[in-house]
């Protein structure tokens, strides 16, 4: 990992261009499964947005399985950070994070696999 960003003041080591590594926080590990689906997907669908769900997930974000998708909570982050991070960096992806997280429910996806228009 070289590059180095910061993401709501805290620096994280961010992964180079084809060097996806997976759950950061396997250590919780109800969801880690599905955590690795969504970044995976993320790395091939939306590469902004996985940065900004690999700091969520670093932080203690947490998903939950629903019957057509899946959720995404706060788990450690404060009611007022987990607020923040919504209006600042998950608004502005909405669509596509709706999308990913539907398609994440089910599957992996590779580069090839990626909906027209992403």
């Amino acid at each position: 990992m070289a590059v180095q960003e910061t993401l709501w003041g805290e620096p994280v080591q961010m992964p180079e261009q084809g060097n996806y590594k997976g759950d950061p926080r396997a250590d919780l590990r109800t969801d880690s499964q599905y955590w690795q689906r969504l970044l995976l997907n993320c790395w091939h669908m939306e590469k902004d947005l996985y940065y900004i769900l690999h700091g969520v997930r670093c932080g203690g974000g947490e998903l939950i399985l629903t019957s057509n998708s899946l959720m995404l909570r706060p788990g450690e982050w404060s009611e007022k950070k987990w607020d923040e991070i919504k209006q600042e960096e998950l608004v502005p992806y909405r669509e596509k994070l709706i999308e990913v997280l539907r398609v994440s429910r089910v599957m992996s996806i590779t580069d090839e696999m990626v909906p027209a228009g992403w």
